[in-house]
């Protein structure tokens, strides 16, 4: 069975009933990949930020991306008892004193308090580092292969297949 594949970019979140491979590339990004076991759902957000301040809604949030695809497995029939996630990303690639750039273990942080805040089992962790991570996850087996971008050549980003 021919599958479509879908890049994600930072910002963006995609839910899907149908079986689909999404790629990303992540820094001090994070993304969550969701998956729904009994139905075979899965998808994906790419978040940059922690949390939305004010009346900001744009998924380039994680407290607003995560909820958002939540939500999309919910609106669809899902029951927090058969999903499951994957954490992915949260590198710590920019170098400062200032609490800012601690963005990775923030993202990661956000993510792990929306899951457990809606009983949603986290199968897997993979944040932090000095490298990038390169992300394909196969929304209805719910294989998740990561890469490190530490040696990775530019024209492989694109080419892993699951």
């Amino acid at each position: 069975m021919e599958t479509t594949e879908y890049f994600l970019n930072p910002g963006e979140l995609i839910f899907s009933k149908k079986p689909i491979v999404i790629k990303t590339v992540l820094g001090s990004c994070v993304a969550v990949c969701l998956h729904d076991k009994a139905n075979k759902f899965g998808g994906m957000c790419h978040y940059l930020l922690p949390e939305a301040n004010g009346n900001e809604v744009s998924t380039k949030y994680g407290n607003i991306a995560i909820q958002t695809l939540i939500n999309k497995f919910l609106n669809a029939g899902s029951d927090p008892k058969n999903m499951e996630a994957f954490i992915i990303g949260g590198a710590f690639i920019i170098f400062s004193e200032r609490e800012i750039f601690f963005i990775g273990d923030r993202n990661a942080d956000i993510a792990a308090q929306i899951l457990k805040k809606h009983q949603i089992a986290i199968r897997s962790v993979n944040t932090g580092g000095e490298h990038g991570k390169k992300v394909v996850l196969n929304s209805y087996t719910n294989q998740c292969v990561v890469q490190s971008l530490e040696h990775i050549e530019i024209e492989d980003l694109y080419n892993t297949t699951i």
